[in-house]
């Protein structure tokens, strides 16, 4: 486990897992100031991959243009704290009591990075891949060596590498026209690309945790909107940007999980700016009510009636 080597001239990538070539998952070779993929029956495969201040790009297709600034940094980082500290750190432990040693985990759309941080500190050996340009702030984090830019749709890694892979609304934004909500023709096959890939580098008996906003539930009470201001978008019926479980249940399935069901959502989201403001927190009260319940009652957790949902897929 130790950090990518630029400075052999021709030597294995270092990484804290295995990292291979993300087209046709061969060995890669540092190169010094690049690392080179050798020649393959796969004609489409890249040759060659950069480093990009020091992490490596293993990026297969475009980045994700999502936005940076420096508000949408900082709650970014006060948020991913809390949700950690109450809910992956929980479940995570969980998932892994039975694996010998520090399991491994991978954070797919890591974002700012922090979670990778925060899960190694926990005694995790996390490995964090984005595509989307908050990784800007990579340079910040105290692992830089279990960081690497990849695309979900494309994994840097041998089969079955980790105990857990997860990822917190990433799958509303693939297959998507840039940061937007409108899907593109290739959505569902993007989508099960990435169901596909983290179903591939995980172990057999290991599990996979995906969240984001209930397709069923009316509103979309997470995107669209700026902070502090509280119009909600609609979840018009028929719109294909959010997932409900069964679509990732279908998903999962479909990518060879033996298994998919619900977890409570209870410790996920703080609330962290409308619990600081009067009409936030008197707005967000019956949307607060409504995790209460789906935590309680199993039933409503699939149900328009839950705004937001984990879903558990078992390799």
């Amino acid at each position: 486990m130790e950090r990518v080597d630029t400075s052999s001239s021709d030597g294995p990538v270092r990484f804290r897992v295995d990292v291979v070539c993300p087209l046709c998952r061969g060995p890669l070779r540092s190169r010094g100031d690049h690392i080179a993929c050798p020649p393959c029956d796969r004609g489409d495969c890249p040759r060659r991959f950069e480093y990009v201040e020091g992490i490596p790009d293993l990026i297969v297709g475009g980045r994700f243009d999502d936005r940076e600034d420096e508000s949408r940094v900082a709650y970014e980082e006060e948020s991913t704290a809390y949700t950690v500290a109450n809910y992956w750190i929980p479940h995570l432990q969980r998932l892994t009591r039975s694996v010998a040693g520090r399991p491994r985990v991978l954070a797919v759309g890591c974002g700012t990075g922090g979670e990778v941080d925060l899960l190694t500190r926990a005694g995790f050996d996390c490995v964090g891949i984005d595509c989307g340009l908050r990784s800007n702030v990579w340079a910040q984090r105290e692992v830089k060596d279990a960081l690497l830019l990849a695309n979900g749709m494309h994994l840097p890694f041998a089969d079955q590498t980790f105990d857990v892979a997860f990822c917190g609304c990433v799958f509303p934004h693939v297959g998507v026209v840039g940061d937007s909500f409108e899907v593109t023709q290739r959505f569902a096959t993007d989508r099960q690309a990435v169901a596909a890939e983290m179903t591939r580098v995980v172990k057999a008996g290991g599990h996979i945790i995906v969240t984001s906003p209930n397709r069923h539930f009316p509103l979309d009470l997470f995107h669209g909107r700026e902070s502090g201001n509280y119009k909600i978008r609609p979840n018009w019926p028929g719109d294909r940007f959010l997932l409900s479980v069964g679509d990732y249940a279908e998903l999962f399935l479909a990518a060879g999980c033996r298994g998919v069901e619900t977890l409570p959502i209870s410790g996920y989201w703080g609330f962290i700016n409308s619990k600081h403001k009067l009409n936030g927190f008197v707005l967000g009260a019956p949307i607060r009510l409504l995790f209460w319940l789906a935590d309680r009652l199993r039933f409503l957790r699939p149900s328009p009636l839950a705004p937001w949902i984990a879903v558990l897929a078992k390799r």
